[in-house]
């Protein structure tokens, strides 16, 4: 035990690699890793838990759906737009770290909470899927905060687990005409702009993003896998962030920036000057808005 202890801390005492020990995958490495994430088609067995119109502005649904692992069904909530167009673009909320420790109740979800309303008020529907280790599927808190190498092996795992239960989400979506499915956007907060970005990688259905205060470690590979998967990543992306941050500090926020494989002119970042929560209210609005709406396709 002493000698795993004092090997720990030499290897936390190690200076890190210099930035171009990391580089891009090979195509022959990623093709093999890419198979981890292939998700196969499956029936969904969509249950509708309610519907509440209640709200002057959203109409609120819960589903349930299979997932297709372990036998496990998941909820995904749906905030869609009143009295505007159909169908609605769908943007999907990939939410921040107490979604995965301190979760509200499934029910009491709300668009208020990180100020999203605008998005629905702009005419698109907010889909909150209930994705593993989150919300309401909640096992082990380890797995997403891994401490140790047995959970970052369980985090790989979940990277397959949130792949799937996106592309779930998007077949549902599909399913339904009151959603635009050539319009799909994904919405990341904090440890979704972090984390789970990873299924864009593997998600070619999803148009545009919006990463809100999120980044990576400019001395690190991206994710526990030790694979510098970002720059696979090539979906549009905006990033909105706060140079007082120190959760993901300005350094974060460059380091993700600058290894994503998206073309210069469709990625964008924007540093205010605030905090980690909350950015300012007019201009994330507005950033967001032109963003969602610069690659929307009529």
């Amino acid at each position: 035990k002493e000698y795993r202890r004092q090997r720990q801390m030499c290897i936390r005492d190690r200076p890190p690699p210099p930035p171009e020990y990391y580089k891009p995958i090979s195509d022959e490495a990623f093709s093999i890793y890419a198979k981890n994430f292939e998700v196969s088609q499956r029936k969904l067995n969509p249950e509708v838990i309610y519907l509440d119109d209640s709200h002057p502005i959203w109409i609120k649904e819960r589903i349930k759906i299979d997932v297709g692992y372990d036998s496990e069904r998941m909820d995904i909530v749906i905030f869609r737009p009143k009295n505007n167009r159909i169908p609605a673009p769908p943007v999907l909320v990939y939410p921040g770290a107490n979604y995965y420790r301190t979760p509200p109740e499934i029910d009491d979800i709300d668009p208020g909470e990180y100020g999203l309303d605008f998005i629905v008020k702009s005419g698109r529907a907010l889909i909150w899927p209930a994705l593993k280790g989150s919300m309401n599927r909640i096992t082990d808190m380890n797995e997403t905060f891994p401490p140790n190498d047995h959970y970052r092996s369980q985090f790989r795992k979940l990277l397959v687990n949130w792949t799937v239960d996106t592309h779930r989400t998007i077949d549902y979506l599909e399913s339904r005409n009151e959603f635009d499915i050539n319009n799909i956007y994904y919405l990341g907060m904090s440890y979704g702009s972090i984390a789970t970005t990873h299924v864009m990688v593997f998600e070619p259905r999803i148009k545009a993003s919006l990463l809100y205060v999120g980044g990576a470690s400019p001395t690190l590979p991206p994710l526990y896998d030790g694979i510098n998967i970002f720059p696979r990543l090539t979906t549009p992306t905006l990033m909105l962030n706060g140079k007082q941050d120190y959760i993901v500090p300005e350094s974060m926020a460059l380091a993700m920036y600058n290894f994503l494989g998206t073309p210069e002119k469709d990625k964008r970042l924007v540093l205010y000057t605030s905090g980690h929560w909350p950015l300012p209210r007019n201009q994330m609005i507005n950033e967001s808005l032109a963003w969602l709406d610069k690659y929307s396709s009529n």
